[in-house]
């Protein structure tokens, strides 16, 4: 394969876009542990969590699906080479974002003090009230923000797409613990406000992602506006296109708003079943805390390959159909979901072996046997969450968005049904349970229908599966092994037991990497071949 075809193929945009997921979400999950020193209450955690998931949700409601949109139809009016129409898409996706980020901002702004007197009370209900104003500033900036990646990402920009990215959390991390610790240690403040800043972290970063992404935008726009201008024929018209724009925006939106069931389901649905059950206020604490905050955010880990290959996949497959290749799309679809199964088996099977070292390096639990339980089966999570988000992006590129609406309407119910009762009969890992039974539904229906209507050869991806859940299996002998010869992480000084646990887990992936190496798998997934003689 030569450097440029590399450089254009859904491989390449999918790993290139994951590292700079990976990167970010990696920056994410270390500065937890000076973030929780600084607020130094399980409170203020806990209203940081809850939060984050509420600005998260209203984010989806008024900006979900729409950059997808924008990648969609750019991807297309490239291949068609109509520079005139890339142009007037990009003035309606941040004009419409800008309007829906503003229209978001106005709402969450009114309800917060109704949420806030929900989540909180007495008078941390101000607080809460405060930290939710802070974050509708937010939902104001972040929408345009993605309405330029939405752009970037349509033209396959996937180095920019990533370092966005990279780029905005780094600023992210940086202000929240630079100026919490400031305000707390230096000038001698109350740990609210260093509450305040970490929330305040998430509007100064994408202020500084526009910026970045802004000084970059220019050059491609320049370039487009020179074709432009040699282009004989016209734009489409703009109401068409604003349109074909919301046309098809409304089943992506769709798709964010049902697939962040999840989290809305553990955030009201969780809490009712622990009550059932008959868990003890601390346990009540640890695992909400573990399904909300601590445990998300280490299964995030595996689940960045997601939005990674997404990122890909739109405009990768809107290409080959635009094209009519419909050769190029099987091998698209099967290249991306042998990447996830590859990488994400082994990752979510590492969270499941090293669960409770994990949790006793990154986290602080009155009971670790508890806490490592809840993310051991939280890893099986990690893996679905994965392969559901690519599978059903998938769908949307191929145009089955009919198929695959239906189909997460009747996983949201099943998991919604199925929840409380499933807490209530066998605890904590009822919410898993509700989850797995939900997933395994969508997967196969959904991979069923594209091997219908594409006919996507499915056998060698499921050899390749099998293969790699049977050396996952070895991994977690040789990781017992190491561990009984002393290896363990979960007991003693955490810097100590860190290092433990890091070698502990290289040699016990270098195991993974080998034995399927041995076996061809890593050779036929990344199409290379490492005895092929140099000519």
């Amino acid at each position: 394969m030569q450097k440029e075809n590399v450089k254009k193929s859904i491989i390449y945009s999918g790993l290139i876009g994951t590292g700079g997921y990976f990167f970010a979400k990696l920056i994410s999950l270390f500065y937890v542990i000076p973030l929780n020193t600084i607020l130094g209450s399980e409170q203020y955690i806990n209203f940081y969590g809850t939060a984050y998931t509420f600005y998260s949700y209203f984010l989806n409601i008024f900006s979900a699906g729409f950059p997808f949109a924008v990648a969609t139809l750019v991807a297309k009016y490239t291949t068609k080479n109509d520079p005139k129409t890339i142009l007037l898409i990009k003035r309606i996706s941040i004009s419409f974002l800008s309007l829906t980020g503003f229209v978001g901002m106005v709402c969450m702004m009114l309800i917060s003090w109704p949420l806030a007197n929900v989540i909180s009370a007495g008078s941390d209900t101000q607080t809460m009230q405060i930290i939710l104003c802070i974050l509708a500033v937010a939902l104001f900036f972040v929408p345009v923000l993605s309405a330029f990646r939405g752009f970037i990402q349509g033209r396959k920009e996937i180095e920019e797409y990533a370092f966005s990215q990279t780029f905005e959390q780094i600023f992210r991390v940086g202000f929240l613990l630079s100026v919490s610790a400031l305000l707390v240690y230096v000038f001698g403040m109350e740990r609210k406000w260093a509450l305040y800043a970490s929330v305040a972290s998430t509007v100064v970063a994408a202020v500084a992602g526009l910026i970045q992404i802004f000084v970059f935008d220019k050059k491609v726009t320049a370039h487009i506006a020179g074709q432009a201008a040699c282009q004989k024929t016209r734009a489409v018209n703009s109401q068409k296109l604003l349109r074909e724009f919301i046309l098809l925006a409304i089943p992506y939106f769709v798709v964010a708003i049902l697939g962040y069931s999840d989290s809305l389901y553990n955030s009201l649905l969780l809490p009712i079943g622990l009550q059932l059950k008959g868990y003890t206020e601390a346990q009540y604490n640890l695992i909400l805390a573990g399904f909300n905050y601590s445990g998300t955010k280490i299964i995030a880990i595996p689940m960045i390959l997601a939005p990674g290959f997404t990122a890909a996949i739109i405009p990768h497959i809107t290409s080959a159909l635009e094209e009519k290749n419909i050769r190029l799309v099987r091998k698209n679809v099967i290249d991306c979901l042998n990447i996830i199964l590859y990488i994400g088996l082994m990752l979510s099977f590492c969270i499941f072996i090293y669960a409770k070292p994990i949790f006793y390096v990154m986290f602080s639990s009155s009971d670790l046997d508890l806490s490592g339980s809840i993310l051991r089966w939280m890893a099986i999570e990690a893996f679905t969450g994965t392969l559901m988000p690519v599978i059903t992006n998938i769908m949307m590129a191929l145009g089955l968005r009919r198929y695959v609406l239906r189909r997460l309407l009747y996983y949201s119910v099943i998991k919604g049904v199925l929840m409380v009762p499933l807490i209530w009969l066998t605890g904590y890992p009822g919410a898993v349970l509700s989850s797995l039974i939900g997933a395994i539904y969508l997967i196969y229906s959904n991979l069923k229908e594209v091997h219908r209507a594409f006919g996507v050869p499915f056998k060698g991806m499921l050899h390749k599966a099998v293969v790699e859940i049977a050396v996952c299996f070895l991994m977690w002998g040789c990781a017992t092994l190491l561990t009984a010869i002393g290896l363990d992480g979960s007991a003693g000084s955490r810097w100590f037991c860190f290092i433990k646990l890091a070698v502990n887990g290289i040699l016990t992936v270098g195991l993974y990497l080998t034995l399927t190496g041995v076996l061809q798998v890593p050779q036929s997934v990344f199409h290379f071949n490492i005895n092929r003689k140099k000519a």
